[in-house]
């Protein structure tokens, strides 16, 4: 991993972006709230020290998570020229790959920067700001504003209060630590209206999403006698009452949250085709390395993977290998 400590690395950025001309940001496909709201904030950040930043993404930004100021300014890599001297910096990106058709627009930046907190991140730049132990992206961009002394306006802390909460389960996972609490502090200083976009975050749901948990709840599955559950959704459900994959954000959650659940699954099939699984677990049981044998990834309690099987068999091999992590782990 091409990383340096955390001083060296904040002094290797801060020259990078006063070297350059132009900073190019970009988020992962399938943006969730830590990716949108670091990326954001980071511009943030850049644009109060003289930047001019450009924000760049494959694919689109999800209908719940369009609150966040700024979120329009996030272009496709065909609608955004790259000048001569600009900073490309990948923000909660754990591989080029994950940047889907943004990766070649990255590459041709003149100066290349990766800031994140996903423990297989390698390093894809000469820059590599990567903290495995950071529960989130937002927590890296926090530190930088802190360390470059600059203040934290209330749109920034309402991106970073985003994408600490999303990544962290809403402070439930067990890569919740004391820092994020004193990140918290931070942020209601700054103005962070937390009742209202908790709620936004955790509680509001559009009509659809309830008509979709009435076509995936029956598929409800409980296997390994008890411990592991699994909902899935096919495309002909969700064509029937006119949800797309941006609805999906919160179904695992009634697999997971169920009583005596270890590890639980959520499988739909994509309109490409092909099956995408959300994956999560209940500490000290990690979901990452089985993502990972599938070739997903993300973190011990909530990962990802897809399969190009038809859904019923893509199961099987997910309840198999689930169970066999589950048992592996307990021994």
């Amino acid at each position: 991993m091409k990383t340096m400590t955390n001083n060296n690395t904040i002094q290797a950025l801060q020259s990078a972006v006063n070297a350059a001309d132009c900073i190019l940001l970009f988020a992962h496909i399938s943006p969730d709230g830590d990716a949108l709201g670091s990326t954001l904030a980071l511009a943030l950040l850049l644009e109060q020290m003289g930047k001019e930043t450009r924000l760049v993404l494959d694919g689109t930004v999800p209908h719940q998570l369009q609150f966040l100021p700024g979120w329009e300014r996030f272009a496709a890599p065909e609608q955004v020229q790259c000048p001569k001297n600009a900073l490309a910096i990948a923000v909660d990106v754990s591989c080029e790959e994950r940047m889907g058709t943004c990766t070649e627009l990255y590459k041709s930046a003149g100066a290349h920067a990766v800031i994140d907190h996903h423990a297989t991140n390698d390093g894809f730049g000469e820059i590599n700001w990567i903290d495995g132990r950071a529960p989130a992206a937002a927590v890296l961009i926090y530190r930088l504003y802190r360390a470059l002394e600059q203040p934290i306006g209330k749109d920034a802390a309402l991106c970073l209060y985003t994408g600490l909460s999303t990544d962290t389960g809403n402070f439930i996972y067990d890569s919740v630590n004391a820092e994020c609490f004193a990140i918290m502090e931070g942020l209601m200083d700054a103005g962070l209206e937390l009742s209202e976009y908790s709620r936004r975050l955790f509680r509001t749901k559009p009509t659809i999403f309830v008509r979709m948990l009435a076509e995936t709840l029956p598929s409800l599955r409980i296997t390994a006698g008890g411990e592991i559950a699994g909902l899935k959704t096919t495309m002909a459900q969700m064509e029937r009452i006119g949800a797309d994959p941006h609805h999906v954000d919160g179904v695992i959650d009634y697999a997971i949250d169920l009583e005596n659940v270890k590890m639980a699954y959520y499988a739909h099939e994509k309109p490409g085709g092909g099956i995408k699984f959300s994956l999560r677990s209940i500490a000290p049981y990690r979901i990452d390395e089985v993502a990972a044998a599938f070739g997903g990834g993300g973190h011990r309690q909530a990962s990802g993977c897809s399969m190009d099987l038809p859904i019923d068999e893509a199961i099987a091999k997910m309840e198999e290998a689930l169970a066999a992590a589950l048992e592996g782990q307990r021994a």
